[in-house]
């Protein structure tokens, strides 16, 4: 299996966040965010480098396909501001013969269901602002953490899924978790 692809969630408008996550995870085939993108939301503090129409412009350049499941804090006027779709609660993408499901995370549960039931072979989501790996049955729950207001013990994070398995990095670059496909 050869590609990666970028996860992130929980952009919250912090446009140093985004170009970290580029960083880190190089070149990929396609990027998945699981909500959030560009407004901080009512009950979250202003992130650090706050500039949601500079987040929108650089997501805009991204030379691969970006991915995005709309998240509470995601309006309509975000999504204008986006030349990819910000407007689907479930993304489904197929990527290196593996089914990708992604939500922003809100309801877990019916999450959870609904990815047990496709046989999906990733469910991402976000919306907690905790990162964590989680497998069921066949399906490997990913929640890459948030990008720019972390909460927990972990720091701002994002993923990375390539041929060998998925891994939530910081934004400097430092392992918190691989997950390989198969135990």
């Amino acid at each position: 299996m050869e590609g990666r692809l970028g996860i992130i969630s929980d952009t919250h408008g912090n446009l140093r966040a985004w170009q970290a996550a580029l960083k880190i995870w190089g070149r990929v085939d396609m990027i998945l965010h699981a909500g959030d993108v560009l407004y901080h939301g009512p009950k979250n503090p202003l992130p650090e480098e706050y500039g949601p129409r500079e987040l929108a412009e650089a997501m805009n350049a991204s030379p691969v396909p970006l991915f995005f499941a709309q998240g509470n804090c995601d309006a309509e006027e975000d999504a204008r501001m986006l030349r990819w779709p910000l407007d689907a609660r479930t993304v489904t993408v197929w990527w290196r013969d593996m089914l990708v499901l992604m939500r922003h995370g809100e309801n877990f549960s019916a999450f959870r269901d609904l990815a047990l039931r496709c046989g999906a072979r990733l469910a991402v989501s976000g919306h907690t602002h905790v990162g964590s790996v989680v497998r069921e049955e066949g399906t490997i729950f990913l929640n890459p953490g948030s990008a720019s207001l972390p909460k927990g013990r972990d720091p701002a994070s994002c993923a990375i899924a390539d041929g060998e398995g998925i891994s939530i990095l910081t934004l400097e670059g430092t392992l918190l978790h691989r997950e390989p496909w198969n135990l």
